[in-house]
Parts: structure tokens; C-alpha cells; sequence
């Protein structure tokens, strides 16, 4: 299964861009993302996630089974943030931003960063996608399905948060 499979086509997105002005994609409201930043963010978090597991998967011998209460945190994580009772602040590492940003430029990391996800899950032992293969800061360690969801998630709640 591609690990991509599921996620917002980036086509998508690119078609949504093209009906926003220059203004419309920098604007800045009250100290809050652009919808660059936002899209931006996504990728980092895309591309830091599978540098993660491509690092921890290494040495599968360290990686632990994930427990029904991650489970748990990870729908109540998803649940809080969709209805608003959550805010969460991301780390550092995937808040910096270029001062000049193209789409097209993003567009196209955005594409190998997945592409790149595709070929290295294509061949993922089922032994080790059913492990920790990702540690999240407040969920904890999730397997493979799970962080793919996280992927999706996370992405729908910054479209949304940008309009998109």
C-alpha cells in the first residue's frame, strides 16, 4: 500500500492555489500563518516524519508495540484539536519559514517528499508497520497506519485553518 495513498492530492491543492491571488496566498491575519506557511508546515512535518521512520526503522529490533491507550490519546488528540478545545504549538524545527516562498517550488519538494514516502513504504515489512515506528510529543509512539493518519489529519486541519 503506498503510503500517500490516502492523503489530499497535492493536485488538489495546487487547483484550490490557482484561485488565490498573491495577496490572498501571504496575507497575514493578527500574527497567524499565511496559507504558504500553512502548506509550508505540512510539508516539513511530511518530510521530518519520514526522515524520522527511515532513521528508528533502521534497527527494527528497538521498535515497541503500541498500546490501546495510544489509541485512545491519538483519537482524543484529533477529536480536541477538530472541535476547538486544543491548541497546540509546533515545534520550532518545522516553523521556519523562507522569506520568499513559491508555490511551484513548494509544490514540487512536496511531490518528491512523497514520492520518496511511496518507494520507501511500498516493501514495509507488515511485522514493523504494526510497531512504533513514530514517536509523536503528546501521542507517543504510533505504527504505520496511525501515523498515516496523523499525516492526514494534520493536513486537513491546517487546509482547513487556511480556507483551503
Amino acid at each position: 500500500m503506498r503510503f500517500t495513498k490516502s492523503f489530499t492530492s497535492l493536485q488538489l491543492i495546487q487547483y484550490k492555489l490557482a484561485g488565490l491571488s498573491h495577496t490572498e496566498l501571504h496575507h497575514e491575519q493578527k500574527g497567524k500563518w499565511n496559507v504558504l506557511q500553512h502548506l509550508y508546515h505540512c510539508w516539513m512535518v511530511e518530510r521530518g516524519v519520514l526522515a524520522y521512520i527511515k532513521l528508528k526503522t533502521q534497527n527494527p529490533s528497538t521498535l515497541v508495540r503500541v498500546s490501546s491507550l495510544t489509541r485512545l490519546k491519538f483519537a482524543f488528540f484529533f477529536l480536541s484539536l477538530r472541535i476547538g478545545v486544543l491548541k497546540i504549538k509546533a515545534p520550532e524545527v518545522v516553523q521556519q519559514f523562507p522569506l520568499e516562498m513559491s508555490i511551484a517550488d513548494l509544490m514540487s519538494k512536496w511531490e518528491k517528499t512523497r514520492s520518496q514516502a511511496d518507494a520507501f513504504f511500498i516493501d514495509f515489512p507488515d511485522h514493523d508497520a504494526k510497531k512504533g515506528i513514530f514517536k509523536h510529543v503528546f501521542i507517543g509512539r504510533i505504527n504505520k497506519k496511525l501515523t498515516q493518519q496523523f499525516i492526514r489529519l494534520h493536513l486537513r486541519h491546517h487546509l482547513r485553518l487556511c480556507r483551503l
